[in-house]
Order: C-alpha cells, then sequence, then structure tokens
C-alpha cells in the first residue's frame, strides 16, 4: 500500500513539475513574441509570472464620460435635432489611431446633421455590446436612435470563443468577456470551480484552446456552428434594445468578406437586420493598402468613401 501511495505521489509530482516546466517555456516565448511584435513596448522587464487572474476585458460603462480617457469616444454632433444614431464594433469603429475628425462617428454626425453617440471600444466584439445594452444606465445615456449600427470585421467571430485576447493578455490574465448558453440564454461564462479555473488560467491550457479556436472550430466547413452563435448575441443585443427602443432600425455593416458570408447575411436578415455588406452591396474592399494605416486599420479615406454610400443606403 505505501509503495503504491509513493508511485502515486512521484506521478503526482512529476506531473506539476512537467506542467511548470511547460508554463515556464510558454511564458518565456510570449514575453520574447511581444518584444519582437510590439516595438513601441514599453520596458524592458518581463510580465510577471501568474500575476493574478483579472476578469472580463471590457470598459465600464462610466468610461464613455470620463473626459480624460483614450478608450472611448465622446458623442458628437449633440445640438443637431434630428434623430441619432448608436455605433457599435471595436476598433474599427472607435477609429484606431485616427483623430476624431478622421472617425466613422464624427463624420457620419457632422454629414447628416444628426447626433452619433459611438459605443465602440478597441479590441471589442458582439459580446461587448451585448453587456452594454444589459444595463439600464445604457439607456441613460444614450436616447433612443433612427439607426443602431454594428460595424463588424472578422475577427468577431474568434473573439466569441477566446479566453483572452492578446499575448499580454495571457500573460497578464485578462480574461475575455465571453458567453455560453444555458436554457436558451446568453449567460456570462465562468469557471464552474476553483479545479477548472485552476486548468483555465495555465498558460498552456490557453494555447492550446486558441490552437483548437483558430484552427478546428472556427474552420470555414463549421460555418453551422459559429454562425448561430454570432447571430444569437447579435439577436438579444437587438431585443434588449427593442424592450426600451420602439422605432430603432438595426444595421450591420460587413466590413469585410469571409467564407460562407451570404448564408450569415440571410440569417441575418431573417431576424430583421439591414445588412450592409461592402462587397456585395459596393463591390469594395477597403483592406486594399490606400484605405489602410500601417496597423492595418481603416484610414480617414475609407471613411469618406464608406461614408457617403451609408449614408445613401439608410436614406441619413
Amino acid at each position: 500500500m505505501k509503495k503504491i501511495f509513493l508511485i502515486i505521489l512521484t506521478n503526482i509530482i512529476l506531473f506539476f513539475i512537467i506542467v511548470l516546466f511547460l508554463e515556464l517555456i510558454v511564458w518565456g516565448c510570449e514575453n520574447l513574441r511581444i518584444k519582437i511584435q510590439d516595438k513601441n513596448y514599453i520596458g524592458t522587464y518581463l510580465i510577471p509570472f501568474h500575476s493574478g487572474i483579472k476578469r472580463f476585458n471590457y470598459v465600464a460603462l462610466e468610461e464613455f464620460k470620463n473626459p480624460k480617457t483614450n478608450l472611448t469616444r465622446k458623442p458628437e454632433g449633440l445640438n443637431y435635432t434630428k434623430r441619432p444614431i448608436v455605433i457599435f464594433g471595436c476598433s474599427y469603429a472607435y477609429g484606431l489611431n485616427l483623430n476624431n475628425e478622421q472617425t466613422f462617428s464624427y463624420k457620419l454626425s457632422h454629414l447628416t446633421k444628426r447626433p452619433v453617440y459611438n459605443r465602440a471600444v478597441s479590441g471589442w466584439g458582439f459580446q461587448h455590446m451585448l453587456n452594454q445594452v444589459r444595463q439600464d444606465k445604457f439607456y441613460v445615456d444614450v436616447p433612443e436612435p433612427e439607426y443602431a449600427i454594428y460595424v463588424m470585421m472578422n475577427d468577431h467571430f474568434r473573439r466569441l470563443y477566446i479566453p483572452t485576447f492578446m499575448s499580454i493578455n495571457l500573460l497578464y490574465e485578462d480574461y475575455y468577456l465571453r458567453y455560453e448558453i444555458k436554457d436558451g440564454k446568453l449567460i456570462i461564462k465562468k469557471e464552474k470551480n476553483a479545479f477548472f479555473e485552476f486548468i483555465q488560467r495555465l498558460y498552456i491550457t490557453q494555447k492550446i484552446e486558441h490552437f483548437y479556436i483558430n484552427n478546428i472550430l472556427l474552420k470555414p466547413n463549421n460555418y453551422n456552428q459559429y454562425f448561430p452563435f454570432a447571430v444569437k448575441h447579435l439577436v438579444e443585443s437587438k431585443k434588449e434594445m427593442e424592450k426600451h427602443w420602439n422605432k430603432t432600425k438595426y444595421v450591420i455593416v460587413l466590413y469585410q468578406t469571409f467564407p460562407h458570408d451570404d448564408l450569415f447575411i440571410k440569417k441575418l436578415k431573417e431576424n430583421d437586420f439591414i445588412v450592409i455588406s461592402l462587397k456585395y452591396d459596393y463591390n469594395l474592399n477597403l483592406d486594399l493598402p490606400q484605405y489602410t494605416n500601417s496597423d492595418y486599420h481603416p484610414n480617414e479615406k475609407a471613411w469618406d468613401l464608406l461614408t457617403n454610400k451609408i449614408i445613401e443606403s439608410l436614406n441619413l
């Protein structure tokens, strides 16, 4: 009996030594990756090893009223009297590395003479819109708009599933906001107990999960799984807004193309979304160099072209 106990104990110790060794390898490689990829990374220190879990990578609603923040955009055109517009999305809709007057929200506001509320933040996805519109205080700050516009890019599918957004978030244990379906409704995903939380926080676990998401789950021929999950986020967001707004119309702008996007468009239209596809409606590819900054995000030229087309399509 004692021998069996020693064998089991030895194997447990060996297991934890192997896990620790793998964790240190991933930690070192990811630190190196960050320093190579981000030339502007501040400091020469290593990101601490498992510094502590930080839940849900999202900006609190109060941040949209913080005059000193660079994380959010302030409302535009509040002196205009036409019905407003609200914009959701990520860094594309936010206008990453653009001056305020170069952004979609600024141009849309002053070309249409309407108030525009930009509720997009860099790194966000469908779930962050849902998180916002489920909070009553959102409707205190954003009056009922004529249009709610979500600017979508391809990575929003991946963001539905990932535990952490990028290498730096993985190392800082800065967990991404995710939902799961329970009893037919989307609820915030949390680990069920301390053991599963320990397994989830391992760097090696997350690297395996990221590999599975990128290479298996999101394979083009698996669209029957991730398309409905994405649409459910959009539909539940729309239903939440409809509890407060009676006359708003909901628009999805597909900025990029992706496999089977025609089927995704069909699903959106079946759920009463207005869909604007740069590919199908405008024959545009704004991922070309002349329409992007060095960070591959839309530049002002892209928004000059696209904003006018959206205004025409929606009769704004």
